[in-house]
């Protein structure tokens, strides 16, 4: 008895071992004795992240033989370069890192290049470390959006002014010259007169989008184009206006103000294509795309096909989309969720 006991412990301890993660969702051996590969993300509660690791994991596999490994930022700065110190603690080969503070993380990264590891970034160039990055062309769909989103507002109040705001990471360097410059860009080019409220600070999440618009509303309730810069924080953005009375359209026209929002997933579908909802377009980021160009991206730098540094630092851009109730129909918009997502839409 105290026998079985005792193998009885030690296969659970073996379970929750093989189970631990540290804040990056690393694991710490290759059960196929592959290539392992450190997979950061910004925030693993995030759809498109969920998504493209995923497709990132299979794909590595069944290509590489490679096993990826998450390593959650947890929408924090600080947590996304404590994960650096991991690539090397925890043996990876390879690292595709998705960081914010790239002046913190340039040391380690550094010495994981030494050390021999493959490291790519993605979303941001990593400083002047001159590793290569893969970006979406967020600025080309921002711009877009921003000038549909004005066209319909003219065309249904021509006399009312365009008030604009958007909600997401001012002091982000990529978020503020791929989202919030060029979606401002994309009104003016409509309507030069239109006012911008400017980028507010929504970065810790749904709640603080939620609070943003409740009291913008009740101070400025002209507001009429809002930029929620990333699907989590819409959740927030549609729950305040819903909170003030707002969100509405009557079927496909706008009453009080247009949304569009980015990270197009399953649950903004609902909302893009409901006749009745002020949220009418989202830039849809392909994770399946995304997730094995930034595998591929690790091993042509692995067979010398990428060079590991160069200056300036070699960047590749991903398709964006612009998933929008007026120009782009449902059916279609369903495949693209389908193919990318993997769900089963009807």
């Amino acid at each position: 008895m105290k026998r079985t006991l005792r193998v009885l412990a030690l296969s659970v301890l073996i379970i929750l071992s093989a189970s631990l993660v540290f804040a990056a969702g690393g694991t710490e051996k290759s059960t196929k004795g592959g290539l392992k590969i450190a997979y950061f993300v910004s925030d693993m509660t995030n759809v498109f992240h969920q998504g493209s690791f995923t497709a990132a994991k299979k794909y590595a596999m069944e290509k590489y033989g490679a096993e990826v490994f998450a390593f959650d930022g947890k929408s924090d700065g600080n947590v996304m370069t404590q994960n650096i110190d991991q690539i090397v603690a925890q043996g990876m080969d390879m690292a595709t890192i998705h960081i914010w503070d790239a002046e913190a993380a340039t040391p380690g990264v550094e010495a994981a290049i030494k050390k021999g590891i493959f490291v790519a970034s993605f979303f941001s160039p990593l400083g002047t470390t001159g590793i290569p990055v893969a970006r979406s062309d967020e600025a080309g769909i921002s711009f877009a959006m921003g000038a549909e989103m004005a066209k319909q507002w003219k065309a249904a109040f021509p006399n009312k002014p365009i008030v604009m705001v958007e909600l997401g990471w001012p002091n982000h360097t990529e978020v503020k010259s791929g989202r919030t410059d060029p979606f401002v860009k994309g009104v003016l080019s409509v309507d030069p007169k239109a006012t911008d409220l400017g980028c507010m600070n929504a970065e810790k999440g749904a709640d603080a989008a939620k609070q943003i618009i409740t009291d913008l509303i009740t101070q400025r309730p002209e507001v009429n184009l809002i930029y929620s810069e990333a699907s989590n924080l819409t959740v927030g953005t549609m729950a305040g206006l819903t909170q003030m009375g707002r969100g509405k359209m009557d079927n496909g026209k706008p009453l009080t103000e247009i949304v569009c929002s980015v990270d197009f997933d399953e649950v903004e579908m609902k909302s893009v294509y409901d006749p009745n909802s002020s949220l009418k377009l989202s830039m849809g980021l392909p994770p399946k795309e995304t997730g094995e160009g930034r595998i591929d991206i690790l091993f042509a730098i692995k067979d010398g096909k990428l060079p590991q540094v160069s200056q300036p630092a070699k960047e590749m851009f991903a398709k964006a989309y612009n998933i929008s109730y007026w120009t782009m129909p449902r059916a279609t918009a369903v495949k693209w969720l389908n193919d990318q997502f993997g769900t089963t839409v009807k």
